[in-house]
């Protein structure tokens, strides 16, 4: 009797055990975090089935190799491949697989787009300053001498030798409008190669899904994430809602660096094929796989305008578009409108 009193003691701890460790290992935690990378908050989110301290630490080697990622491509760190380049004339330098992927996406980007986006565009950029302390309109001798370099056809890669080199003394280097969003793109790749089933990566409005908003339990199904898209002239507003469980939500619009001279306001973004900063869209925000493809298209997309634009988003498979014309029109893709909520329309 007293035995069978003992194994039955016994087995009520196991089966109390057993569902213990059964709950905890059903348990989805959550981890966050946000940091100053590439002059802007990034914020990280994971969710998964480690535990707590695991989480924590997976997110610290994320942003570790995010600031690593940063230190090959910005132009403006010394030692970068970008930098290296830049300021090498017309020799030949050893670069990063790292940096081969991004000039892979951007010369994508460039002939689908025709120009339309360019990562020639360094001279450009300092001509009117930004990127520097001081802003301004460029002289048409200074934009001249700056477009005289602008040009794809200057970069010649050597991929089997890991090597760039810029054919033209005028030539230099930006990839503001790639790198941003591959460094995104290889942080959910990081994160999902340590076992995290869910995560958001956002750095600076560049936003890239993996898994969408889980439950608290492994059995409960995830939500869509929900992306807010900015008003472009309201601050503190939003325009539109996108939804998604995975992948690339991103905007890019004229109303994040700009300067105003003479009553005229100038936007950041800079036609590469006339030198002049761009009209007529105040935002573009584009659905994609990778956050590096949608990243650059929605730059070739605020060069192009409305209709050239929604032409260029329509050319890449699987990529869908929300643009915003400085006159307040809402333009969309086909498939966009099945991931977007119109706010106070």
């Amino acid at each position: 009797m007293k035995f069978g009193r003992v194994a039955l003691v016994t087995a009520a701890l196991l089966i109390l055990i057993a569902v213990w460790v059964g709950q905890s290992l059903a348990v989805i935690r959550r981890a966050e975090r946000q940091v100053l990378l590439m002059d802007t908050f990034v914020r990280v989110i994971v969710h998964g089935r480690l535990s707590q301290a695991a989480l924590e630490k997976t997110i610290d080697a994320t942003v570790n190799e995010m600031a690593r990622l940063e230190g090959i491509l910005s132009a403006h760190a010394v030692g970068s491949d970008i930098y290296r380049i830049n300021n090498a004339g017309t020799e030949r330098r050893e670069v990063s697989a790292e940096t081969l992927a991004v000039l892979e996406r951007a010369a994508l980007v460039y002939e689908q787009s025709r120009g339309a986006f360019d990562i020639t565009v360094g001279a450009l950029m300092r001509a009117w300053g930004f990127g520097t302390d001081t802003r301004a309109v460029p002289s048409p001798e200074m934009l001249a001498e700056a477009l005289s370099g602008v040009g794809f056809e200057h970069v010649e890669v050597d991929s089997a030798r890991r090597s760039v080199r810029l054919s033209h003394p005028a030539t230099r280097l930006d990839l503001g409008g790639v790198a941003k969003g591959y460094i995104v793109d290889k942080a959910v790749e990081f994160l999902a190669a340590r076992g995290i089933d869910y995560a958001i990566v956002d750095a600076g409005g560049d936003v890239r899904v993996l898994g969408g908003h889980p439950g608290q339990f492994v059995w409960e199904r995830p939500r869509a994430v929900r992306v807010g898209v900015q008003h472009p002239t309201q601050r503190d507003a939003l325009i539109a809602v996108v939804s998604t469980h995975r992948g690339a939500v991103l905007t890019s619009g004229d109303y994040e660096r700009y300067f105003v001279e003479d009553g005229v306001r100038y936007t950041h973004i800079v036609d590469p094929r006339t030198g002049q900063t761009v009209r007529g869209l105040s935002s573009a925000t584009i659905m994609a796989s990778e956050a590096a493809l949608a990243d650059a298209i929605a730059t070739a997309v605020m060069v192009l305008g409305a209709e050239e634009g929604k032409a260029l988003i329509e050319a890449f498979p699987d990529v869908e578009g929300l643009l915003i014309t400085e006159g307040g029109a809402i333009v969309m893709t086909d498939g966009m409108a099945q991931f977007t909520e119109l706010i106070n329309r």
